[in-house]
């Protein structure tokens, strides 16, 4: 905004006491420096609609860069991978899926169908998962509260991968 340029040449132009004629002059100019920032919104508003350009409200405040979703993820024991977390096709929850980096394969270690409790008819959505040393079961933490800054609040549920057994970890406890 040029606003502090008028009132440094009004400034000017008291102290150093300019004659009428040339002070008028002076006022036009600088109103004539005003016409284009009036101006100045519409070319903004020109800017947004054109999908080309690039502006911060376009990167901050819509959804266009905006990343697929992705995690929580855990590293393998053996190394030979990692897994995350996708939505699941036939189900609607989350399928805990390994990669291989080295190929790139693509694995389902666990369908959203196996984390259904009993009596239920929705998967658990895991906020957080971790594997047992030998990878034979699974620990889930899901039902999330957050808890002054983080989630730490919740319920634990244990996999078994052998028997697709899935147990509730404290149930009887109170909160």
């Amino acid at each position: 905004m040029r606003v502090p340029v008028v009132s440094s040449l009004t400034l000017v132009l008291m102290l150093k006491r300019v004659p009428f004629r040339s002070a008028a002059l002076l006022a036009l100019l600088a109103a004539a420096v005003h016409v284009p920032s009036l101006l100045a919104p519409a070319t903004v508003q020109a800017q947004q609609a054109d999908p080309s350009l690039l502006t911060v409200e376009r990167i901050y405040a819509s959804r266009d860069f905006a990343s697929d979703f992705f995690g929580p993820t855990a590293w393998l024991a053996d190394g030979s991978g990692y897994t995350t977390v996708e939505l699941s096709r036939p189900v609607r929850g989350l399928d805990i899926v390994k990669y291989e980096p080295a190929s790139g394969r693509r694995e389902v270690l666990v369908p959203a169908s196996r984390l259904i409790p009993a009596g239920e008819r929705e998967p658990l959505i895991p906020e957080e998962y971790a594997w047992s040393a030998d990878g034979s079961r699974l620990l889930v933490f899901t039902n999330t509260v957050r808890v002054w800054r983080t989630n730490t609040k919740g319920d634990y549920w244990v996999l078994d991968l052998a028997s697709g057994a899935l147990t509730q970890v404290g149930a009887g406890f109170p909160e």
